[in-house]
């Protein structure tokens, strides 16, 4: 026999309505209960596409093991604090394993949730890839379908940029989107491996540069604080040590 799953309780506060009704000098007044609060925070995050891997990303559980990743959470907190006062976004850089995606998806989350922030979560081979599709004649999507929302959105996080090279045709693409952010005085939060003089230890040859062009890394420059995050492979140190406890 089935296990038969049963409706969710509805909140004892406002009936499952999403909405509490007071009598305030004899009148009938509806306030938005906290449970519709909560949903509401909760579908705000989905929409910005945060991978469910992510999802559970916040300062809290940000592993800040040396001086480097420390500063680099305190530049995040405080962007956070300050927003909507910023005026330049963030790129943060270094090696992998550091918690690059960790912080930028900890200030995504908190900003949609707490600030009622439009943003938006990308990763750049998949943007790459969507961009590529867009051109086939069988194409589902177009390209200004798919960049809209990017170019709109009043946080972008760009995730592992230059992972993969793109065509130069897609490069004018990414150039136009990031520069049409600019423009429009939005935000953008963007990380990568690639730095502008690569770090010997992390065995990486090509500069940030040689991934996206000098037009973007240039546009980088006036759109963004720099953050260099340097540390031990979280993934080798401890994610290994824990996947091999378990055996």
């Amino acid at each position: 026999m089935g296990i038969v799953a049963s409706d969710p309780v509805p909140c004892g506060d406002c009936g499952g309505t999403g909405w509490i009704l007071e009598n305030v000098d004899g009148r009938k007044l509806a306030r938005s209960c906290a449970c519709r609060d909560g949903i509401l925070r909760s579908d705000r995050v989905a929409a910005a596409g945060i991978p469910e891997r992510y999802r559970v990303c916040n300062f809290a559980n940000f592993s800040d093991t040396n001086a480097s990743l420390k500063k680099a959470k305190s530049i995040a907190r405080e962007f956070v604090d300050t927003w909507p006062g910023v005026d330049a976004g963030l790129l943060l850089l270094g090696p992998s394993g550091l918690g690059k995606t960790h912080l930028a998806c900890a200030v995504l989350s908190d900003l949609v949730s707490k600030k009622g922030v439009t943003g938006l979560y990308v990763d750049f081979s998949d943007l790459l890839m969507k961009i590529q599709t867009s051109f086939r004649p069988d194409a589902d999507l177009s390209k200004e379908s798919i960049l809209s929302p990017m170019a709109e959105a009043e946080l972008l996080v760009l995730d592992e940029l230059g992972t993969s090279k793109p065509h130069p045709w897609v490069l004018d693409v990414l150039y136009n989107l990031l520069n049409t952010r600019y423009n429009r005085k939005k935000i953008t939060i963007a990380t990568s491996n690639f730095e502008d003089e690569p770090d010997v230890k992390s065995g990486e040859r090509d500069r940030l540069e040689d991934r996206i062009g000098s037009r973007i890394r240039s546009r980088l420059f006036e759109m963004c604080l720099m953050v260099t995050m340097r540390g031990e492979d979280f993934r080798r140190t401890v994610v290994q040590g824990q996947i091999r406890s378990r055996f």
